[in-house]
């Protein structure tokens, strides 16, 4: 498939499909195979989609990076219910199956717009918890900074602030008490 795809693409893209190819191709096909349980037809959207990204190369930045996941994934899904909108008028209208993928389609894209809708509100409470956790008073906001972004444990974090391990989980414990206190105000969580 990476050969068929490298002959569409600009030369100074394929170094960039490749990458993309090689990182995300068993994950599209895995999503594709569990929405359309059909391995060829999961193997024409998969590379039906990467034949989209690459007319949309320029939108991608880190290859790595989430986002890039999320817009994989989206243009992916879309694909596959596209193809199964398709599927359901090539059935009898007597058919029992025409009724049954009807309803699997429904509840295939009912599934897939509540994942939207929930990864948006992670993302939103994501972003507040950024901008409340910047907006805390020292040592909370560094404590929680090099607990959570750095990856330190308390005797490190401890060592950097020049105070004991046992002060830091008793400051992350007040700054992560104090954070829920703003986002049950702001009506994120009970």
């Amino acid at each position: 498939m990476l050969g068929s795809l490298m002959t569409y693409c600009k030369e100074e893209d394929g170094e960039t499909l490749e990458l993309l190819y090689r990182t995300y191709k068993n994950k599209m096909f895995y999503i594709a195979m569990k929405l359309l349980e059909d391995s060829s037809e999961a193997e024409n959207i998969v590379h039906d989609t990467f034949l989209i990204l690459l007319e949309h190369l320029e939108r991608i930045g880190d290859i790595k990076d989430k986002k890039t996941w999320n817009y994989i994934v989206t243009i992916l899904k879309n694909r596959c219910f596209d193809w199964m909108r398709k599927q359901k008028y090539y059935k009898y209208a007597d058919d029992k199956e025409n009724f049954n993928l009807e309803e699997s389609l429904d509840a295939k894209e009912n599934i897939f717009k509540n994942h939207l809708e929930e990864e948006i509100i992670i993302r939103e409470k994501q972003e507040l918890l950024i901008k409340l956790i910047m907006n805390l008073k020292y040592p909370y906001k560094e404590v929680l900074y090099l607990q959570y972004y750095n990856e330190l444990g308390s005797k490190e974090i401890g060592e950097i602030l020049s105070i004991k391990p046992d002060n830091v989980r008793k400051i992350a414990s007040r700054a992560r008490k104090i954070l829920k206190e703003k986002m049950i105000e702001m009506g994120y969580g009970r």
